[in-house]
């Protein structure tokens, strides 16, 4: 299992957000959170990614227990985080953006390759290179954000709400873009309010409620239950 949270226990002050959760993530695998605002969706991430400490409990990755560790460690360990509203650099540019992805690095050549590649690869980058980031639509944001995580070479993403505020088309774009990244071995965990889309795209999902979860397993099969037809596709 690339990554296995046992029973954490997070708070923010006296509130406690999340409330002896525990998940597994296989490699290769994407996995959705689904809950209402407030139900401890991005607090989990906050916690892996090394933004927040759990209060209790344990968070291992490829191996490794980071629960505690400092965020630039934890990128160093293969995780990188995406967080919502995506966090570019607005007034700088595209390439400048990529480069800060690469900060955990110090290969110089290879940072340089490898912002040229995703300009290449993802041409709509490749096109505004030299425009800054806040002049880039909100679907193209969404993909720079992506791409500047890849930057720094993770093994897993944490994908925080990465289809907010998108049109229909651009939701299509992104979506394809993390699937594609998911064909080549990347493995994804990810909050979204789209439920469609999350239950489509991921391979197993987890439903949380008050800092617990109260639901998990197959997306086919939890989009057959009563509860998330009722509550998450109107039915």
């Amino acid at each position: 299992m690339l990554l296995d949270i046992k029973k954490i226990h997070c708070h923010y002050g006296v509130l406690e957000a999340v409330r002896g959760v525990s998940m597994e993530v296989a490699e290769g695998s994407i996995v959705g959170l689904l809950g209402a605002n407030g139900s401890g969706k991005s607090t989990i991430m906050r916690a892996v990614s090394g933004l927040m400490k759990p209060t209790q409990g344990e968070i291992w990755f490829n191996g490794l227990r980071i629960d505690g560790m400092p965020a630039h460690e934890v990128v160093h360990t293969g995780i990188n985080h995406v967080p919502e509203g995506r966090q570019l650099f607005p007034f700088m540019t595209v390439f400048d953006n990529l480069r800060l992805g690469a900060y955990s690095r110090r290969d110089k050549d290879g940072i340089i390759k490898d912002q040229e590649r995703l300009c290449e690869h993802y041409t709509i980058l490749g096109k505004k290179k030299n425009r800054q980031a806040c002049t880039l639509s909100g679907g193209e944001q969404a993909q720079l954000a992506i791409a500047r995580a890849l930057m720094a070479k993770p093994k897993m993403l944490l994908l925080d709400e990465p289809l907010q505020g998108l049109s229909p088309i651009v939701i299509g774009e992104v979506e394809e873009m993390v699937l594609e990244l998911n064909r080549n071995g990347m493995t994804v965990m990810m909050v979204e309010h789209n439920v469609h889309m999350a239950l489509s795209m991921s391979h197993k999902i987890y439903i949380l409620d008050s800092g617990q979860i109260i639901m998990e397993g197959d997306p086919e099969e939890l989009s057959q239950t009563e509860y998330v037809q009722k509550v998450y596709l109107g039915k």
